[in-house]
């Protein structure tokens, strides 16, 4: 029998019922169907996100694991199935669907906003339709005015999403063209689409086994758009110390998704981790405090990381040091360390070795406490994505 009983059995039972029809599943039979969408309805009377807290769920890379909607939204494009996905951005009100097939050779990407419909509903409208064929990315096509959905978001978690949809009165391209019948997916749950989150190697928007030349190039052009995006989120925030809860989750996110992305192999030991690197947001509490308050009356003017390294006699091992600065009006505060990446990965640690405050033409050394360790996430030529031991976030931009 079916398990009827606890949230998480149930989710792996829907799991197992899609499994024998492939990721995503396809042509499931009505018997199975049935079988699928009774265990959604149980976990769907187990919904734990309500109101705000169900629209701030959505944010983030989701992997559709199966839609009884038409193609392209079921995974697939005629009988071929690709791997689906859908990036959800709270605080724009945008998501896009991605479709990868035939090993990445084609990739169609869907954009759309979306506007909040009651507390557990969605109106959805499509914006652009866009292929890339070998890499090589064709120009948008935009949908008519009207293109539009109604979501129901009936169940929301951390790692599961069940979201029932219809066109609800909106324009259909399929029907235009004649491909579905006028009264075809016009309830507001005409059809289920059962997802679960993505992880970060899943996330990837461009499959490393793309099988062309242009794939170099279609990943720097993802980066470069990764990039503006996430600096323009980190902006107008005093380094994140006036950032809310959406901003969080966007810089997270974007950071997230450039991440994998990342041009540098074992990242710590690259030479581009050496310069002078401005703090343009992060999430350390004590450097947020003196960035909003300042040192004794003195307001902040910069926040910035130096690493350097030198080889004795021009031979030998590198020797790395790291120093900290936070720049005010008439002061500073310096602590130098020693650092010492690893080889490979992105792990780098230290040891604080000095540290100095400046107020006005007082100046003070201070006992240097402390080590501590950061992975880099992220390093190309301008732009430097950091997580700490603490779990804090940083994110640089290479001083010019």
């Amino acid at each position: 029998p079916l398990p009827s009983s606890g949230t998480a059995d149930l989710k792996k039972s829907i799991l197992a019922l899609l499994e024998p029809f492939g990721d995503p599943a396809l042509r499931v039979p009505d018997t199975e169907f049935r079988l699928i969408d009774e265990q959604c309805r149980l976990l769907e009377a187990r919904n734990p996100a309500r109101g705000a807290d169900a629209l701030e769920a959505l944010q983030g890379c989701w992997k559709v694991r199966y839609s009884n909607a038409p193609p392209p939204s079921n995974g697939a494009l005629g009988p071929v199935r690709g791997a689906a996905f859908q990036r959800v951005d709270v605080p724009s009100r945008t998501y896009t669907n991605e479709l990868s097939l035939l090993g990445a050779a084609l990739f169609v990407q869907l954009t759309a906003t979306f506007e909040p419909r009651g507390p557990l509903a969605l109106r959805v409208a499509f914006q652009t339709i866009t292929f890339s064929i070998l890499g090589l990315r064709l120009p948008p096509v935009a949908f008519p005015p009207g293109t539009e959905r109604t979501w129901l978001l009936t169940y929301t978690d951390e790692d599961t999403r069940l979201v029932r949809a219809g066109v609800d009165g909106g324009r259909s391209t399929a029907r235009d063209l004649g491909l579905l019948s006028r009264e075809e997916g016009e309830a507001a749950d005409s059809y289920l689409f059962v997802l679960t989150r993505a992880t970060p190697s899943e996330s990837s928007r461009a499959p490393a086994g793309l099988p062309s030349p242009l794939a170099p190039l279609a990943r720097a052009a993802e980066r470069r758009r990764l990039k503006a995006q996430l600096l323009e989120a980190c902006g107008g925030q005093s380094l994140g110390a006036e950032a809310g809860a959406e901003d969080l989750r966007r810089v997270r996110d974007l950071s997230d998704r450039l991440a994998a992305l990342t041009p540098t192999a074992d990242p710590a030991s690259s030479p581009l981790l050496c310069g002078t690197w401005d703090i343009v947001w992060t999430t350390e509490s004590e450097l947020l405090a003196l960035t909003k308050r300042g040192l004794l009356g003195l307001p902040c003017t910069a926040a910035y990381q130096a690493i350097a390294r030198t080889r004795e006699g021009g031979a030998g091992p590198w020797a790395y040091s790291l120093d900290n600065a936070i720049e005010f009006d008439g002061g500073f505060l310096r602590v130098g360390s020693t650092c010492e990446p690893a080889a490979s990965g992105g792990r780098v640690n230290f040891v604080f070795q000095s540290c100095a405050a400046r107020w006005r033409a007082l100046e003070l050394p201070l006992p240097p406490v402390g080590s501590g360790w950061f992975d880099v996430l992220y390093v190309d030529e301008e732009l430097r994505v950091c997580r700490d031991s603490r779990g804090d976030l940083q994110v640089c931009a290479r001083r010019k």
